[in-house]
C-alpha cells in the first residue's frame, strides 16, 4: 500500500508539479504567515536572490561567458530551474494570491493567507519577472519571426510543417504572455507600501481591479501552451510522456481556473446580498 502511494506521489510530482507546488506552498505559507508579517524584508531578499543569481546566470550565457555556473549549487540550482519554468513557485503564488480573494476571510486559514496577500504578491514578482526576462530573452525572437517569416521558422523549429497549429497556438501564447508582464509589472510595482500611498486608497483599488484581467490572462496563456504542446511533441511529435504532461497541465489549469470563477461569482453575489441587506437595515 505504502509503496502503491510512494509510486503515485513520484507520478504526480512528475507529472503534475503545478498542483503539487500548489499544495505544498499553502500548507507553507499557512506554518509562515505570521513570520512573513514579522520579518517581511528578509522573505523578500531571500526570494530576490535565486532571481538575481538566475538573470546573471542566464546574461552571462548568453554573452558566452563561461566563469561559473550558478545552476550547479545544490538546492539553489534547482530552486532557480523552478523559478525559470514558473511550475514550482510563480504560478501557484499567483493562483494562492488569486483564490484566497474567492474564499470565506472568516475561514481561520484563509484569513492568515489575506493577512499576508500583499507580501505573498510582491514575492511572487521575483520568480515571475526571472521567468518573463527569460523567456522574453529565448522565445520572444523566435516567435516574432514565426509571424513575420512562418516558413523560415518552421524549417529551424520542430514542428512538421504539415501541422502549424501547435507552433501557432504556442506562440500567441507567448506573445499574450508580453502584455502579462506589463501588466504584472504595474500591479506588482504598486503593491509596494511606498507607491500604495502616493497612489492613494481610490486610485490604488482601480489599478488592482485589474488584477481580474491578470487572471484571466494566466489562464489562457497556461491553456494556449499546453494545448500548443500537446498538438506538437505529444500528438505530431510522438511522444506520449509529452503529451500527458501537457494533458495534464491543461487539465489542472481548467480545474484551477473553473473552480475560481465559481467561487468568485459566488462570492460578489454573497457580497451584493449582504450589502442589498445592510442598506434595508
Amino acid at each position: 500500500m505504502i509503496e502503491l502511494l510512494l509510486k503515485w506521489l513520484s507520478f504526480l510530482i512528475e507529472k503534475c508539479p503545478f498542483l503539487i507546488s500548489l499544495i505544498c506552498m499553502t500548507g507553507i505559507f499557512l506554518l509562515l504567515a505570521k513570520s512573513i508579517r514579522k520579518q517581511t524584508k528578509l522573505y523578500y531578499i531571500v526570494f530576490a536572490i535565486p532571481a538575481v543569481l538566475c538573470i546573471l546566470q542566464e546574461i552571462l550565457t548568453l554573452v558566452k561567458i563561461d566563469i561559473v555556473n550558478f545552476y550547479s549549487i545544490p538546492i539553489m540550482g534547482e530552486v532557480m530551474r523552478q523559478y525559470i519554468h514558473m511550475a514550482g513557485f510563480g504560478y501557484p503564488l499567483l493562483v494562492i494570491i488569486m483564490y484566497v480573494g474567492a474564499l470565506n476571510p472568516k475561514n481561520p486559514n484563509v484569513k492568515k493567507i489575506l493577512s499576508i496577500r500583499k507580501e505573498l504578491s510582491i514575492i511572487s514578482g521575483f520568480p515571475v519577472l526571472t521567468h518573463s526576462i527569460i523567456r522574453l530573452m529565448y522565445n520572444i525572437p523566435s516567435t516574432i519571426e514565426f509571424f513575420v517569416s512562418r516558413n523560415t521558422y518552421l524549417e529551424k523549429s520542430r514542428w512538421p510543417v504539415n501541422s502549424t497549429l501547435g507552433a501557432e497556438l504556442t506562440n500567441i501564447g507567448y506573445l499574450l504572455g508580453i502584455l502579462m508582464v506589463i501588466l504584472f509589472l504595474v500591479l506588482w510595482v504598486t503593491s509596494f507600501n511606498s507607491i500604495h500611498k502616493r497612489l492613494g486608497a481610490k486610485k490604488w483599488k482601480r489599478i488592482q481591479n485589474w488584477s481580474y484581467i491578470l487572471y484571466a490572462m494566466l489562464f489562457l496563456h497556461s491553456a494556449l501552451l499546453n494545448t500548443g504542446w500537446m498538438m506538437d511533441m505529444g500528438i505530431s511529435g510522438g511522444n506520449k510522456d509529452f503529451l500527458l504532461s501537457s494533458a495534464l497541465g491543461l487539465a489542472s489549469t481548467c480545474l484551477v481556473f473553473i473552480s475560481y470563477l465559481i467561487l468568485r461569482l459566488r462570492k460578489w453575489k454573497q457580497d451584493a446580498h449582504i450589502g442589498v441587506t445592510n442598506i434595508q437595515l
